[in-house]
């Protein structure tokens, strides 16, 4: 069954489009931050150190100049991520997407068979943690740090309570593997790790008062002390660029966006098929009802679930609950971790564990009723199943029927999904399966759901499609040999900017100088009035009697700005690019390519000096000088040093404690 199971993901990756080559974009989606920001990095990192022959502190490519080791979104931190200079980026990602899914299925089997359950069971849970529509759709996305730190998450909780609930605890080895699972999901993503050590540690107190061995959380301090040697790789240069970076000042309007409305939760029902996956919170039908099993069995076993569940869905609605506003005043670096839609993968494990243990209660059944053919409340339970199973049907005709304006998908697959769940139930209520056929129908059942929901969101893409479309524009920009270049609209894509040796004077990344903001923001003549991780920033809400596309938006985004073009010499623009005319006195109009015009800065001629960040030589208000920057830079590469050297060693701990055993 494993082998089966594992058959069936690759052939739904590979119908995805996967290919050595290829990306993850949710489909209709024109971005992804697979292309946009993690390709570029990944080759980045490569080049640095394997044609410069040196540890990557700074990158000119994009916003300027700006720090590269420093900036978590990079992964210099995340010790797999150095397998690129191994493999070719697109490669790389692809690969690392692959094992992050093996690895959370794994560590979800094995934190779930270390509770208990059978092999069967924890086989549906690592399925639905793994293969979970909001996971595929963040894959989509290209969040791809997203899955990183999920593909830990379930190892640290494992690591957690066995520290706390196994009689003959093995302290050193509880220590080292809680530490390196702790900091693991941290240097993969810090956003998400504050929901993973936060629900760890909650974990950790409930069980130490369920089991009365409080003497245990003794533990925690070393846990801690090693858990910060092993993220000085990015805990160090934060603290560093602290003071210089736009996050600081963020308000919490800004790190609320992409809060959970109450009509999302509709979303738990009838799975929406594309859009912003931050806001989904479909978790699968089976799923949702497995989940819905273990609770309602065992309301006080699971209750430290419930409350969990509970907090995070508060959490995730942002300034459209009652919790999130109350916690970031009172503790405002929570600003600092943005969407608070994100708790909803707390909901996402929980559900994922919960459903193996739904399963095991529905096996259970079986062997009862077809033992002696009784159960408590069996007419009430067979009742459930085929009313739900009728509901199912019912919800998806009517989304077909009536919602019009809801893809047919929806419909069809609520209808599909909701009569092979009642079906495969009423079989069990009557004795019909033995609990071998009913974990195999169910946990099948719970892929084809999953595969049903997560072909509306991911899809791969060859390079034909994200790199080299521009190939004309591309080399009209090479024939003018540009220092660096503006556009106000991204009509030159950053990951072809990158794959050709061109620096931006804007771009995408939340790890934003504030002095480089406001130089962007004077340049293009677009102002920053909240924060966005687009420089310079494009509103593409069209307004209530627009019916243009987001695309059609994008290819006039900030077409009435007026730009300066004496600020833009001075950062070294000479060339501004656009997917429109501009009429201006000093830009000089040199080629129109596909729709694309390139213009010369005439004020960049002769070429502004330069220092070697990239900056203006005469410096530039809001950011360090030269000499601070290179202290920075020297505290991120020692941080880097002393981090990297504590993660092997703890790795070769552990390793030699498996082989001594």
């Amino acid at each position: 069954m494993r082998l089966s199971l594992v058959g069936l993901c690759a052939a739904f990756l590979f119908l995805a489009g996967l290919r050595p080559d290829s990306l993850p974009f949710i489909p209709e989606a024109r971005f992804s931050d697979a292309a946009v920001t993690h390709w570029p990095a990944a080759a980045y990192l490569r080049a640095s150190v394997l044609e410069r022959g040196e540890f990557p502190s700074w990158q000119t490519t994009i916003l300027g100049g700006q720090p590269f080791a420093a900036n978590p979104l990079n992964k210099t931190a995340y010790p797999l991520q150095w397998l690129v200079l191994i493999l070719p980026p697109a490669l790389h990602l692809n690969v690392l997407i692959l094992l992050h899914l093996l690895l959370a299925g794994w560590g979800m089997w094995r934190w779930t068979r270390h509770g208990g359950l059978s092999d069967a069971a924890a086989l549906c849970s690592a399925l639905a943690y793994a293969f979970a529509p909001k996971v595929l759709a963040h894959i989509g996305a290209g969040h791809v740090d997203l899955l990183y730190a999920l593909a830990w998450w379930p190892w640290l909780m494992d690591s957690v309570q066995q520290g706390l609930t196994e009689n003959e605890v093995r302290p050193v080895r509880t220590i080292l593997q809680t530490s390196l699972f702790a900091a693991l999901m941290f240097l993969a993503d810090v956003r998400l790790s504050l929901f993973g050590l936060v629900l760890a540690a909650g974990c950790g107190v409930w069980e130490t008062r369920r089991q009365a061995r409080w003497s245990r959380l003794i533990y925690a301090v070393p846990v801690v002390a090693l858990f910060g040697l092993l993220t000085l790789s990015v805990t160090v240069p934060l603290l560093g660029w602290q003071p210089y970076l736009s996050r600081s000042t963020m308000t919490a309007a800004d790190a609320g966006v992409f809060a959970l409305e109450g009509g999302q939760f509709v979303g738990l029902l009838l799975p929406p098929r594309g859009g912003n996956p931050e806001t989904l919170t479909y978790l699968g039908l089976p799923v949702l009802l497995l989940a819905g099993v273990a609770l309602f069995s065992a309301p006080r076993r699971y209750a430290f679930w419930w409350i969990a569940i509970l907090l995070a869905a508060l959490y995730a609605m942002g300034t459209h609950g009652p919790l999130w506003p109350v916690l970031v005043e009172t503790l405002p670096l929570l600003r600092w971790f943005r969407v608070p839609a994100r708790a909803w993968f707390v909901v996402v494990l929980a559900a994922s564990w919960l459903a193996g243990h739904g399963l095991e209660s529905v096996m259970r059944m079986a062997v009862q009723v077809r033992r002696d053919g009784t159960l408590n409340r069996l007419a009430i339970l067979r009742l459930a199943a085929a009313g739900g199973m009728g509901a199912a049907v019912f919800c998806g005709a009517f989304t077909l029927a009536l919602l019009t304006d809801l893809p047919a998908a929806i419909g069809i697959g609520v209808m599909m999904v909701g009569a092979l769940l009642g079906v495969t139930l009423l079989l069990t209520l009557y004795g019909r399966l033995t609990p071998k056929w009913v974990a195999m129908a169910l946990t099948l059942v719970v892929f084809f759901d999953l595969a049903w929901s997560g072909h509306g969101w991911l899809e791969w893409r060859g390079p034909d499609r994200w790199l080299t479309p521009q190939q004309a524009l591309v080399e009209a920009l090479q024939a003018e040999t540009p220092t660096r270049i503006y556009s106000p609209n991204y009509a030159l894509e950053q990951q072809t900017a990158a794959a050709n040796g061109f620096s931006l004077f804007y771009g995408v990344d939340p790890f934003q100088l504030s002095g480089v903001v406001n130089a962007i923001a004077q340049g293009s003549g677009v102002p920053v009035a909240a924060y966005s991780v687009v420089l310079p920033p494009l509103d593409l809400t069209p307004a209530e009697d627009d019916a243009r596309s987001a695309e059609m938006l994008l290819r006039t985004a900030n077409q009435d700005a007026v730009l300066d073009t004496e600020v833009l010499a001075e950062w070294g623009v000479s060339h501004v690019v656009a997917t429109y005319p501009i009429l201006h006195n000093h830009l000089e109009l040199r080629s129109e390519v596909d729709g694309d015009y390139l213009y010369a800065n005439l004020d960049a001629d002769p070429p502004a000096e330069l220092n070697g960040l990239g900056w203006p030589n005469a410096g530039w208000p809001g950011l360090p000088d030269e000499a601070t920057v290179a202290q920075l830079n020297q505290q991120t590469t020692v941080a880097a040093g002393v981090a990297s050297l504590s993660l092997i060693i703890c790795m070769a701990l552990l390793v030699w404690g498996i082989f001594r055993r």
